[in-house]
């Protein structure tokens, strides 16, 4: 006999995802939080829309860009995709788990995912990670499908391994990191050979090609621009070249106390001990899978694409530091295998793994709600108890750039020419928000100081036209010296130094100039 809605699991989702909404929305359109330099810079790229950009992919972009063509060019236009997007992932989740377990197995995994940090401050700040982990979530569970349709019988399906494949090519478009999904993918199909050779079906190689596919404008991209996405990730992993001790325990810990963060403290380590546990569970019952059901087979792909390489982050943070957020999608995987985990039982016979599932579990997500909580609250809670600008503030990179933009139009209207004077800034995140803030949204360039080094997506367009002979207002942190640009123009004198207060004592401090007659945009 069916539930009642009133008293099932998928009533609570219902009242969970209703309410995560409302929240979240809310907490759109009333906080009063500028962008963060990420989120401006992303916006910029969508100014001007491209298959690639210097260090990721080109989905962020092509969202905000469709976002603020409705919405206008605003807070709210920059980050209404991350919310929707995140209301998007936890609802696949629900729906993945209550077809493939029940709605108890649906209603823990997408619990136990919205009660983490990383969910809540990924469906708020719009970045890379916001289309990633939806993508990936969709992909996931669409090349599931793939799987266990092909493995149901010898008729050749190629709709659902085109729709996989095509998710997986939405992901690789988000964020590099999503390369993990189709190697997952490819390794697990390699293990189920002894049972069912699935690469005998045409399907599975139409995944693999529409994935390549969609990729290729941005690798043309990338072979116009010599590669320069590629460097930029790869400058990521130098520290694997470099010599030094194999065991770096600052790296770790840090990377560690990262995810403890993130994920929250409990949460973390019940996702850890339910990856470890089905994780040995999965290679002792291995052998090849042969007449396995579903669920089992479900089980070994989630490990691979989940824990295996979450393991692979903590194993590379022993040699070099990574960042925090790398392995936010493998925690997809995760959720899923936990909320199967609360429904199948302990498949390894353990009192204390029983334990853990009956104590801490429930502990974890409510430590996670109170803590997700504390974040949307943040704003509020630091300004009445006077804590904006201590160490432990999350808000600091997200204030104080409106109100540097509000001094720069001042300074702006008193130079000779304002129509014909351009911005230039020393560091990306400043030119990125000046160029957000300042109510025209002008074109800010950025002077990196060096001969023809690419260091951010500035120094791929165009610089300003020096045949004009541009006067200029020059916005740098006060902590960065000129670099040279004092040769560029017939004339260069200082206007002063703007102070942003940030709260106790901290500030964002900038030295101004006025640059007159751009005649050259290189050092000497």
């Amino acid at each position: 006999m069916k539930t009642p809605l009133k008293n099932s699991y998928e009533a609570w989702f219902l009242a969970l995802f209703a309410a995560l909404a409302v929240i979240r929305f809310s907490f759109l359109f009333l906080a009063p939080l500028d962008l963060s330099p990420d989120e401006a810079y992303y916006w910029d790229w969508s100014r001007r829309l491209s298959w690639g950009y210097y260090s990721k992919p080109p989905m962020v972009a092509w969202l905000i860009g469709l976002s603020t063509r409705f919405f206008g060019a605003n807070e709210i236009g920059v980050r209404l995709p991350a919310v929707i997007l995140g209301l998007g992932t936890i609802l696949a989740i629900y729906l993945f788990l209550k077809k493939e377990v029940g709605e108890r197995a649906g209603f823990w995994g997408a619990l136990i995912y919205s009660s983490t940090i990383g969910s809540a401050v990924s469906s708020y700040i719009m970045t890379i990670d916001a289309p990633l982990l939806f993508f990936w979530t969709l992909a996931l569970i669409s090349t599931w499908i793939s799987i266990k349709r092909s493995l149901k019988g010898p008729k050749e399906e190629f709709a659902p391994w085109l729709i996989s494949g095509t998710l997986v090519g939405l992901a690789l478009l988000s964020k590099q990191t999503a390369i993990s999904l189709p190697l997952a993918t490819l390794l697990f199909l390699v293990l189920l050979i002894p049972e069912k050779n699935l690469f005998r079906k045409k399907g599975v190689y139409l995944f693999f090609l529409v994935q390549l596919f969609l990729l290729l404008p941005f690798l043309f991209w990338n072979y116009q621009h010599n590669f320069i996405t590629f460097a930029h990730t790869a400058h990521h992993f130098k520290g694997l070249e470099e010599k030094g001790p194999l065991f770096n325990p600052r790296t770790f810990f840090e990377f560690l106390g990262s995810q403890f963060g993130l994920i929250t403290p409990l949460t973390f380590l019940c996702l850890l001990f339910c990856a470890f546990c089905y994780f040995f569970w999965a290679i002792k019952s291995f052998k090849g899978m042969k007449g396995r059901d579903e669920k089992v087979h479900l089980i070994h792909f989630l490990v691979l694409s989940g824990f295996l390489p979450l393991l692979a982050c903590l194993f590379l943070s022993l040699k070099q530091r990574v960042n925090a957020n790398w392995p936010a999608p493998f925690y997809i995987s995760l959720c899923l295998l936990l909320g199967l985990w609360v429904v199948e039982g302990d498949v390894c016979n353990s009192s204390l793994l029983r334990k853990i599932k009956e104590k801490v579990l429930p502990a974890s997500v409510i430590l996670g709600a109170i803590l997700v909580i504390l974040v949307y609250f943040s704003p509020l809670l630091l300004a009445k108890l006077g804590l904006f600008g201590k160490p432990f503030d999350p808000t600091i990179r997200l204030r104080g750039w409106k109100e540097l933009s509000i001094k720069v139009e001042k300074l702006l209207k008193e130079v000779p020419f304002p129509e014909k004077t351009i911005l230039i800034t020393r560091r990306r995140q400043t030119a990125s928000e000046l160029a957000f803030y300042v109510k025209w949204h002008p074109t800010v360039y950025r002077w990196n100081g060096l001969r023809g080094e690419v260091r951010s997506q500035y120094e791929l367009w165009p610089p300003p036209n020096t045949r004009k002979g541009l006067d200029a207002l020059l916005v740098f942190d006060a902590d960065k010296g000129l670099k040279g640009i004092e040769g560029c123009f017939r004339e260069l004198r200082p206007l002063g130094v703007i102070e942003i207060p940030l709260g106790n004592h901290r500030l964002r401090k900038f030295r101004v100039f006025f640059g007159k007659g751009l005649y050259r945009w290189k050092a000497n």
